[in-house]
């Protein structure tokens, strides 16, 4: 069959770093966020939720995108951070920022500049 092979894969649009300190996980996230790349992010959200932290940032000033799906996933992070905690959004460029705004959920999150 003609064509290029390829393993089924493509380059992720995305990387997404978690920094665990005691109390405290911060994830830093650069590239998009969309329904493609979503996976990656709940799936290191999933691994994070286990040890319940305190306070969870998450530095979005290398994401260039983030869909409303991406958004709820965020900031539902709130339901298992311990002692009723927000997540916190560091740094969010004007999309994200206009996301969160349109989608109301920027309420359930504290905003760092």
């Amino acid at each position: 069959m003609g064509g290029r092979e390829h393993d089924g894969r493509r380059p992720s649009r995305v990387t997404v770093e978690v920094d665990a300190s005691p109390g405290a996980v911060t994830i830093v996230i650069r590239g998009e966020l969309d329904l493609v790349t979503l996976p990656v992010l709940a799936g290191q959200l999933a691994l994070v939720s286990r040890g319940k932290p305190e306070r969870l940032v998450f530095d979005l000033a290398g994401t260039s995108f983030m869909d409303c799906g991406s958004a709820r996933l965020i900031a539902g992070c709130g339901s298992w951070l311990r002692d009723g905690g927000r997540p916190v959004i560091r740094h969010p460029g004007p999309g994200v920022r206009r996301i969160l705004g349109l989608t109301g959920l920027d309420a359930y999150c504290d905003m760092e500049a």
